[in-house]
């Protein structure tokens, strides 16, 4: 088996009826999902959106999922910095199957060193098709409008 340095080189992910590089993937992420490589699993996850490889991120999300739902699940929470903005976000959704109408919002102060707020984040989070998967949108909110918005995907057993 390939590591997952060669597999990002090759690059061969491209193509979504390459079943051969989709299982090979899957060999991959089941590696990583029991050595328990977070980092590992967040460059991968990256990796597939920012290239928009949408098929190979599907199967990465099933793969979490599936662990999840395994009495014997290892893995712990974890949370996938994804940034500020998403390659072909539709189609990240629509893979997602996001349910729009969020589960839960909350909001964070960030103050200056005088204690005035300088800006603010709207947290919202929205269930997906994968119930051990929610997505996290951070919107900012600031005095200099540099407004913008983070994404995360929570990957949890606490469902």
């Amino acid at each position: 088996m390939r590591s997952l340095d060669e597999l990002l080189k090759e690059n061969n992910l491209k193509d979504p009826d390459d079943i051969d590089a989709l299982l090979e993937l899957a060999e991959i992420m089941g590696k990583l999902i029991g050595d328990e490589q977070y980092s590992d699993m967040e460059i991968l996850i990256n990796y597939t959106i920012s290239s928009e490889y949408y098929e190979a991120f599907s199967w990465i999300v099933a793969a979490l999922q599936e662990e999840y739902e395994k009495e014997s699940c290892r893995l712990k929470n974890f949370t996938c910095f994804i940034g500020k903005s998403i390659a072909n976000y539709d189609e990240f959704i629509n893979r997602l199957q996001v349910d729009l109408k969020a589960i839960d919002n909350d909001s964070e102060t960030m103050v200056d060193h005088d204690g005035e707020v300088q800006s603010f984040f709207n947290i919202l989070k929205y269930k997906t098709a994968y119930p051990n998967v929610i997505l996290i949108t951070e919107e900012n909110f600031d005095t200099k409008d540099n407004d913008f918005i983070r994404y995360k995907l929570q990957f949890t057993n606490e469902i």
